[in-house]
Order: C-alpha cells, then structure tokens, then sequence
C-alpha cells in the first residue's frame, strides 16, 4: 500500500516544553527521499522504527517531549509536512555531514507525516507570509522556535490537519507525551466511567442526559463541555483529574462556571454563567436545561420543570436583551 500521509494527532500542546524547527534537504542529506518513501511504506504496514533521530542544533535547550516540525527546505515541493515530539535527550553522535563537527542527535516519534511529493503540505509561500520573522527556505536544523512563532506554527499545522482529514492513516500513540485520541474521544470516556452503575430519577443511566448534552453542541468544545458538565459536580473526579488528562484552560474554565456549588441558591449561580460572556457555557446550560425540562416533563417531576424553565426564561430573556443592545 502506497501511503501519501501517516497521522496520530497530540492533543495535550504542553506548555512547558520548547518548539524546535527541523530543516530537511534531500538533496544533501544522509537521510534521502528514497528512505522516506521506504520508511512510509514501513509505517502504511504499522511497522515503527523505535530509533528514528534527528539532529539539533540548539540541543542544549531541547529535551525529551520537546515539540518539533519538519520543514522541506532546497529543490522541490517545500514546506512544513511533519510534526512529532522528541522521545529522548540530545546525545553526541557522528558528524552525518563528515565535517568533524559535534553533533547532537536527539530521538523522535512523529505524530504525522505527508509525503512531500504526494500530498498537500504547509508551503514555505503560506509560512512566509504568516510568521515571516522566520528563514523557511534555510538555516540550521533543530532551530529553537519562540514562543509566538510555535503557537503559530501549531495553529497553522491544525488546520492543516483539519482541511485533510480524508487522507490520514491512523495510529494510536499513547504514551507520557502522546494520546491520538481526540478531547471528545476522552470526554466520552471519562463520562461513561464517571457516571457508571449511577441512575437517574426514572431509573435510566445516568450517562445518558450527559451524553445527549453533549451531541446538542454546536462545536467541539460545547460537545466536550457537555459530555463533562457533571462530572466534577456529582463524581469523584477533580478539575486537576481533567487537566491531568488533557483537557483544555478553555474546557475546564467552562466547566468551572458549569459546576454548582450546592451552597450557592440556583438563580445566583444561572446568574453567574449569564454574567461571564462565556458563550459555550451558556450554550451548554441551555441544551443542559432544554434536556432537563424535556426528561422532567415525560417523568412528572413537576418540581424540577419548574426549576428548569425558571432558569431557562432567565437566560433567554438575558441574551435577548443582550442582542438589542
């Protein structure tokens, strides 16, 4: 099977750890267009090499679970098309260019790969002209990146990822700085398990009203607050459980806002996700209510509907009056 791009997405974007920019040349490297083309064929066949490094030249500050992006530089179709983590530290190794130079090698493990020739890639013309402060056409490999420049990078590689969704062959990497599962994946999970053998006023699981929350959102992250949204409130886990796992600031600061704390009267609490302009957390509050009123209404909790269409009025004549402003 020939195979145009290999994909497992890292969702985590840790930010203690340094960017660095790789450059490759094949037409002057020891690692040549050939042995991609083998090595891609490796990884279509779900054969990884555990060995595969890179040199950096600025490896005194990189360390194992660094990021790094791939650039092609030289003749040819160039540009960013590959991305992963360093999975070691920087160690002396041969000169691969026999120059007598010291050279620091440091392992890798790529997330994704798209074949230069074969498939669409970040072109230098795009990264040039939306983080110019940098040299996409040479340089030395293993580049620190600042800060900015790698957020840039990063979002700019999303994207990329996101327009060419129909062209990955999965793999599943798992490990201290790798999960390839997607944040709704996770979400989905943790509820499932959060909330198991527990049940509802009627007797139903209750994963079901989270999980029906979270398919009313109208993006990923109301998806992911919504398959959350009581999982610190009514479960042992904690908002550091979430960040442990890799939920976003943008995720758990929601969930915050959506969590209740008993010792604070309703009204003052819908008040509060009203008042905070966080979109997503009234919008998942709304299709939390709407879902809370229709389960209520076919189980006669007439108390509850109350409750709910109070709080539901609330925050409908609050965005109304917000909209004619």
């Amino acid at each position: 099977m020939e195979l145009d791009i290999k994909l497992s997405i890292n969702k985590r974007g840790d930010a203690q750890h340094n960017t660095f920019l790789l450059r490759w040349n094949p037409a002057i490297s020891s690692y040549t267009m050939e042995r991609l083309d083998n090595d891609m064929s490796e990884w279509a066949e779900g054969y990884w090499a555990d060995d595969f490094d890179w040199s950096v030249h600025e490896w005194q500050r990189a360390r194992k679970g660094d990021r790094f992006f791939m650039v092609r530089v030289g003749e040819g179709n160039t540009g960013l098309f590959a991305a992963g983590r360093f999975t070691s530290n920087p160690t002396l190794g041969e000169d691969w260019a026999q120059r007598g130079r010291e050279v620091y090698y440091a392992q890798m493990e790529f997330e994704a790969v798209f074949h230069p020739e074969r498939a669409e890639i970040v072109t230098t013309a795009e990264l040039e002209r939306e983080i110019p402060n940098i040299d996409w056409r040479k340089g030395h490999s293993g580049e620190l990146l600042d800060s900015e420049s790698a957020d840039k990078l990063e979002l700019m590689w999303r994207d990329h990822i996101g327009n060419n969704k129909s062209l990955y062959l999965p793999r599943a990497v798992e490990n201290e700085y790798y999960d390839s599962r997607s944040d709704i994946d996770k979400a989905v999970e943790l509820a499932s398990k959060a909330h198991a053998a527990d049940y509802d006023l009627d007797g139903n699981p209750t994963i079901l009203h989270p999980l029906a929350v979270g398919m009313m959102g109208h993006n990923d992250t109301e998806r992911i607050v919504g398959f959350l949204h009581d999982v610190v409130e009514d479960t042992k886990y904690t908002f550091d459980d979430l960040a442990e796992i890799g939920f976003s600031e943008e995720v758990i600061a929601t969930l915050r806002l959506l969590t209740h704390d008993k010792h604070t009267p309703y009204m003052d609490y819908i008040e509060r996700i009203c008042k905070s302009g966080n979109r997503a957390a009234i919008n998942v509050k709304l299709n939390d209510l709407r879902h809370n009123l229709a389960r209520g209404r076919e189980g006669g909790h007439l108390r509850c509907v109350e409750k709910h269409t109070i709080a539901l009025a609330y925050i409908e004549a609050f965005l109304a009056e917000e909209s004619a402003m």
